[in-house]
């Protein structure tokens, strides 16, 4: 557990966390990313020769970046310790590189105090089983997209009594009016105290589209839900914001997703409210306290659930990723990636054998895209092993076959009915008559393995070309066939390889390694020339077709090639879907084949250029309306559209100036309704106001937000139409150039509260309301009386001479938050206990010290002798 602390060197403005909205983006930083990506210039050996590396599964995981790992080398591992202790250098530092790197995470997503910052192992599956676990339901009905990985899906549907799947749009969207529907029934059926969980994904790893979060969310929150989203694929490239105008109950995400997050935790961040389990699932170390008859557990849940020795290393690593992808900035990131989306789906457009998978629509889309290619003649599909085998061994591309860990869509998607899905299912069992306990085979598949459907699946990074991508799937699109008497199917395994690569040649070998005096030595293998190693598209197409002619496969005879036929029987024959070497084979030798007919049809889909929601009617209060336009011309103002001879750096920094939208209707605005702050809240801030006399007859009050990263308010000041004043100062770097500097809080402060004053005379208020509560009042008499050696506070009001006067209030003032609350459990009536020591001080109304003295010694005296005199009555009337 770490805390802060005083004292400590104040660190530089440019060395402090920003995020991608506080600065522009450098172009630059793209071919920074791609020459620093470990592994772009990796060479592989192939049936066909040397082939560059072209990786193209960054949904699957990401890749290192060179600079981060040095300095995990240089800044991390050299006084890497064990985080059990903070005594020794090493325990410390690496105690705070993870709390740092929890911290920048938990500013990039959005979480304030009252979310929970969870790093789980092994990515989002760890995530979700953490959260089965956290939220401990008894009864629980589920409701989900069809677009699920099955670690958003399985682990719910095990503990629920009933779950719901909501089928998709056109679009690819989730589709609101059934979900209104569905959750409509579910109320029906299982009355208003069901728990129902709306578990969805943010983005599709199959199709990459982007769902309709927040318009999900906000009818998930009118139902009463408990929402969780599943980041994985998304969290890499969008922006991420738990607490946004419909916050959301728990998102996780895979840490190894992203650019240079290789080896990384994944990340479970939950609402605290929702964390039902007072156990922990791990057991471990730091996280209880023991004798010999008793426990106890921590109450913190960030450190209860993470027992043992932590990832502090990928918790770094994931921060650093998190800052990169934060110097590119999400909105340069969806911009990429949608260009990269709408080269890919026109370039797809001009071959008509070959099937996108999903909506076409390039808006709101990540560069993933999963595909078939259908051979013309026999109707027939390649394999997605096959197709995959054969990028990798022309053009050195490294993508992904299979289903994706999505089953159910992948059926949605490739057409499959549930009764085709359940023949598929029984087939590909392995035969019970195995004996496993003697471990005939490592791995568990049936004899029929090839048969299980699937697609090719690319995923294009933001950094990188599409070009060369494009051009090798048009040519193993226009002559897979030409190929396929090369290559061998394994039935059991459905794996294609090169009939002069049926081993794994190149493969490294840990037992190559081996230790001495010397250090680390390894035995080369089969070593190669790598250099001159070609990765231009036209060069290796020419080679590729020159291979396809290759007069050592063109007349094979027919018995050599593997007929994976004669594994099938009546019942499986029908579900074969894809085009097999012995049939390519006899159709060369003028052999009629009878080909069989594929048994799905994949889903089509309207070809548009990103498909507007437009959806039948459905409650508007359960729907966000994201087409309402929140800056119109002539409304947003910048720095950089001011005068020059107007705003100088050194009174304006940046000013963001936004004033209300002339376009919303009435119905618009009811439609966004205000939130009713709790009664007990409310009634003490009232009390507050009439009792000090705050608020006057023709006062213009500017009430100041603020928050660990107060971007998010800008969004809920505009959802409420309202106007808005955005400022940001360098308060750090300044008090960094000073030469002394007592209190950093205090020179914060001061500079904080010039800075409003000054805004506030400049557009006309004459009162500025803060949000300081009874746990600030607490502290600063508490740090007034320890360094100061005096006795003062916050005061619940003052007028400070600027311009023009201006009030500042604390309304708020009789608000208690975690701190006092904490200790109220110890101390009971510590609350009212301080409030009254502190009535005096905060009553004080001058902003001088001399006043405040005078007046803070006035308050006490006459604040004594009314208890005085009170006491006298009560004893009177006894």
């Amino acid at each position: 557990m770490v805390d802060r602390s005083f004292g400590e060197k104040v660190p530089k403005f440019s060395d402090i966390h920003r995020t991608e909205s506080d600065t522009q983006t450098d172009t630059n930083i793209l071919d920074w990313i791609r020459n620093n990506e470990i592994g772009s210039d990796a060479v592989i050996e192939t049936p066909f020769g040397l082939r560059k590396v072209c990786y193209c599964d960054y949904t699957g995981s990401g890749r290192s970046i060179l600079d981060i790992e040095n300095y995990i080398k240089a800044e991390v591992l050299p006084l890497y310790g064990n985080t059990h202790s903070s005594i020794t250098v090493t325990s410390e530092q690496t105690t705070l590189f993870l709390s740092e790197a929890r911290d920048v995470i938990r500013n990039y997503v959005g979480a304030g105090d009252q979310d929970a910052v969870l790093f789980v192992g092994s990515g989002a599956t760890a995530a979700v089983e953490l959260l089965v676990h956290l939220l401990d339901l008894s009864a629980v009905v589920v409701v989900h997209g069809i677009q699920e990985h099955h670690s958003n899906l399985l682990p719910w549907t095990e503990i629920s009594q009933e779950s719901f799947a909501v089928r998709e749009t056109e679009a690819g969207d989730i589709d609101v009016v059934e979900l209104c529907s569905v959750l409509t029934l579910i109320r029906e059926k299982y009355g208003q105290n069901m728990t129902i969980l709306g578990c969805f994904t943010a983005a599709s790893n199959i199709t990459g589209i982007i769902m309709n979060v927040e318009e999900v969310n906000a009818i998930l929150i009118k139902w009463g839900c408990i929402t969780i989203w599943d980041y994985a694929s998304a969290a890499p490239y969008v922006d991420i914001n738990v607490n946004s105008k419909t916050p959301k109950g728990a998102v996780f995400f895979s840490g190894h997703k992203f650019v240079g997050g290789v080896q990384t935790p994944g990340v479970l961040v939950v609402k605290k409210y929702l964390v039902k389990s007072k156990h922990p699932k791990r057991i471990g170390g730091g996280t209880f306290k023991v004798s010999a008859t008793s426990r106890s557990y921590l109450k913190n849940v960030e450190y209860r659930e993470e027992g043992g020795t932590p990832d502090a290393v990928g918790a770094v690593r994931l921060a650093l990723a998190f800052k990169l992808k934060a110097a590119v900035g999400h909105e340069m990131i969806i911009s990429l990636e949608e260009e990269i989306s709408r080269l890919v789906i026109e370039f797809f457009s001009r071959y008509e054998n070959v099937i996108l998978l999903g909506s076409p629509r390039v808006t709101s889309r990540l560069a993933v895209f999963s595909f078939l290619i259908r051979d013309p003649k026999s109707g027939l599909f390649y394999h997605h092993n096959y197709i995959s085998a054969l990028l990798n061994d022309l053009f050195g591309i490294q993508s992904r076959s299979g289903c994706a860990c999505a089953g159910p869509y992948a059926h949605h998607l490739l057409g499959i009915k549930e009764e085709l899905a359940l023949k598929y299912h029984a087939c590909l069992m392995e035969d019970v008559r195995l004996d496993r306990d003697h471990l005939r085979r490592q791995i568990e598949y049936s004899d029929k393995e090839m048969l299980r459907p699937g697609f090719t699946r690319i995923s294009i990074p933001f950094f990188a070309s599409v070009n060369f991508v494009l051009e090798a799937i048009g040519f193993v699109a226009e002559n897979a066939k030409r190929f396929m008497i090369q290559y061998h199917l394994n039935c059991e395994t459905a794996e294609w390889h090169h009939i002069r690569q049926r081993v794994f040649r190149s493969r490294k070998w840990l037992g190559f390694v081996k230790f001495s005096s010397d250090g680390l030595k390894m035995k080369k293998f089969g070593g190669c020339i790598t250099e001159g190693v070609s990765s231009n598209i036209k060069d290796l197409k020419v080679s590729a077709e020159q291979l396809a002619l290759d007069n050592k496969f063109l007349f094979i005879f027919i018995y050599k090639v593997a007929d994976g036929r004669n594994v099938l029987d009546d019942e499986t024959r029908n579900l074969r879907w894809f085009l097999m070497t012995s049939e390519v084979s006899e159709e060369r030798t003028g052999i009629k084949v009878q080909y069989s007919k594929v048994p799905f049809e994949p889903k089509k889909y309207e070809w548009s250029d990103g498909l507007k929601r437009n959806y039948p009617s459905c409650s508007p209060k359960m729907l966000i309306n994201d087409d309402i336009s929140f800056c119109g011309a002539g409304i947003c103002y910048t720095c950089a559209e001011f005068p020059e001879k107007d705003w100088s750096s050194e009174d304006w920094n940046k000013c963001t100036i936004v004033k209300r939208r002339e376009n919303s209707s009435k119905e618009e605005i009811q439609s966004e309704p205000w939130v009713r702050p709790p009664t007990n809240l409310y009634k003490k801030a009232v009390y507050a106001i009439q009792s000090c006399n705050m608020i006057q007859d023709g006062d213009r009050i500017l009430v100041c937000l603020s928050a660990y990263n107060p971007r998010p308010l800008i969004d809920y000041c505009r959802s409420l139409n309202i106007d808005y004043f955005y400022e940001e100062q360098d308060i750090i770097g300044e008090a960094a150039k000073l030469k002394t500097c007592r209190s950093i809080c205090g020179y914060c402060s001061r500079m904080k509260r010039g800075r409003l004053t000054s805004a506030a005379t400049l557009h006309g208020y004459n009162v500025l309301a803060m949000g300081h509560h009874l746990d600030d009042l607490a502290e600063t008499f508490l740090m007034s009386a320890f360094q100061n050696g005096s006795i003062s506070t916050m005061k619940a009001q003052y007028t400070v001479r600027y311009e023009a006067p201006v009030k500042i209030l604390y309304p708020l003032l009789h608000r208690l938050k975690q701190i006092l609350a904490s200790y109220e459990l110890i101390y009971p009536h510590l609350f009212d206990s301080l409030r009254s020591a502190l009535h005096p001080l905060m009553m004080v109304d001058a902003a001088q010290t001399s006043g405040m003295r005078k007046m803070a010694i006035e308050n006490i005296t006459r604040t004594y002798l009314n208890r005085e005199n009170q006491k006298d009555e009560d004893k009177g009337k006894s």
